[in-house]
């Protein structure tokens, strides 16, 4: 086994979502709540 020196364990990406990812998936979800809410409920232009 190696020991990694500390410069090298600061590098590690470990996988995480990104706020980019998250206000990503946010966004896609706002989108489809209101594609929903639109086909249910229709209304008129005013």
């Amino acid at each position: 086994m190696v020991k990694l020196k500390e410069e090298e364990m600061k590098n590690i990406n470990a996988g995480g979502i990104t706020a980019v990812g998250w206000a990503v998936i946010a966004a896609g979800l706002s989108f489809l709540a209101g594609l929903l809410d639109g086909y249910t409920r229709p209304y008129k232009c005013r």
